[in-house]
């Protein structure tokens, strides 16, 4: 059931984005205690699989264990502090320091140290020199890890954006799998910018991707002018919870229907093939496929810096013959410093679909939402880094702080939608940006 209104906050300081002391803040009072995406268990899937990763401010070796276990390894030497794995994945059954050479399994303890009975005391602890691990858990192979050791369950961390994010797995009616290597580019500008990007902004289409909406992509809103969809609009849904998490869905309806105009009994997926739709609605709840029935896109946070974004593209980003055709990304952004942002892309297609949809999937992601993208992402990080450049270069008490007021007292609630969370129904909103920043500004306080 829809939850209480969380969307308090509705500006936020220009410094937040440009002041490494703010950045400093965040490290432990944002990033430590919460849970964030490392990964997926399937870049891991043998013992002694690792790949290198950053959790919060620190990089770490994720690594499947001789055990099987899945460990987030601190990737420094518990001598002199080296960086003990230099590439960005691979397969060992040890870590070894290139400085003096002491040597750790791929568990974490450990295992060897040069002159160890030469030339250390008697009472040298070699467990107390194992490296530091952080928490870890797989939740359908994601992973998720935290440093902080009295941080909640994840179930409990994800709270209500958990529904949602199986309710889009599950309309993949399968497992899910994750096409290669993350996609990483580096970019000018505050974590939190492309971040609350995600959350929410329906609002920087017409103008930022004004490009798409001419080549016929999007039309004049989300749906109109996709091929054999003319003659509909878009309704948007934005759904934020108390936890900063929140998800943006865009249905596709009949010009002057609404949502409850929709026919339970013929629900329709687009991007998936529509032979398979009694399938994909037999995989889901009655709740589920009310939320994923008639969604052209879902975007969204999981609180701090992991984002999704699940949307169907037609011929424009692929050849005359394509069908509509659905991908999934997750991204995860990492800040370098308080101006810049690295961005991983990973791409997941759900096994249930045949071998050339699943190519084409990733095809569409690749060129529309990657980092050589060429429909998106260089307007958007275009914009990013107009952004962090104003900001930066403005003298304190210049302008005013960053608004958030978009929608106040111009959406309405949505107290019959199928999932939990506060859900308001608007195309344009800043509802779930506000739920975002006012979790943030719970968790850093008062800026010095």
């Amino acid at each position: 059931m829809p939850s209480e209104k969380v969307d308090s906050v509705t500006t936020v300081g220009r410094r937040a984005f440009v002041d490494d002391s703010v950045l400093d803040i965040e490290w432990g009072r944002v990033f430590r205690p919460s849970w964030q995406l490392l990964g997926f268990a399937g870049e891991v899937r043998e013992p002694g699989d690792y790949i290198v990763r950053t959790l919060g401010r620190d990089e770490v070796v994720v690594v499947r264990g001789e055990d099987g276990t899945v460990r987030a390894l601190h990737n420094s030497c518990t001598h002199r502090g080296t960086r003990l794995c230099r590439a960005s994945l691979g397969n060992t059954a040890h870590l070894r320091c290139s400085y003096h050479g002491w040597t750790f399994a791929n568990d974490g303890r450990l295992a060897g140290v040069p002159a160890l009975r030469s030339a250390y005391p008697p009472d040298f602890d070699r467990a107390a020199h194992d490296l530091p691990a952080a928490r870890v858990v797989s939740r359908r192979g994601f992973l998720f890890a935290t440093w902080d050791a009295e941080a909640p369950e994840l179930e409990e961390y994800l709270g209500e954006i958990a529904w949602y994010l199986d309710a889009l797995l599950d309309c993949g009616a399968g497992e899910w799998e994750v096409c290669g290597p993350p996609q990483r580019v580096r970019a000018r500008g505050n974590w939190k910018i492309p971040t609350d990007n995600f959350a929410g902004d329906g609002y920087h289409m017409r103008t930022t991707h004004r490009i798409a909406l001419d080549q016929g992509i999007y039309g004049d809103t989300l749906a109109d002018g996709t091929r054999g969809r003319a003659g509909t609009d878009l309704v948007g849904v934005n759904i934020a919870t108390a936890g900063g998490h929140s998800v943006r869905a865009g249905y596709v309806v009949e010009d002057g229907h609404s949502l409850d105009d929709r026919d339970p009994a013929a629900p329709q997926f687009p991007g998936y093939p529509p032979e398979r739709w009694a399938e994909l609605a037999a995989a889901q709840t009655p709740e589920q496929v009310r939320f994923t029935s008639h969604c052209e896109v879902a975007h969204g946070v999981v609180f701090p810096n992991t984002v999704f974004l699940s949307v169907a593209h037609d011929r424009a980003v692929g050849t005359d013959d394509d069908p509509l055709t659905r991908y999934l990304v997750v991204r995860s952004h990492v800040p370098i410093g308080a101006r810049e942002t690295e961005c991983l892309y990973w791409t997941l297609v759900p096994t249930a679909m045949d071998a050339e949809w699943r190519r084409r999937s990733y095809r569409f992601q690749a060129r529309t939402q990657s980092a050589g993208g060429i429909l998106f992402e260089m307007d958007d990080f275009e914009n990013f880094a107009r952004i962090d450049a104003a900001l930066a270069r403005s003298a304190p008490g210049r302008a005013g702080p960053v608004d958030l007021t978009l929608g106040t007292g111009r959406t309405t609630a949505a107290p019959g939608f199928p999932g939990p969370g506060h859900a308001e129904t608007g195309t344009f909103s800043e509802h779930n940006q506000r739920a975002f920043y006012r979790r943030w500004a719970e968790l850093v306080g008062e800026l010095p």
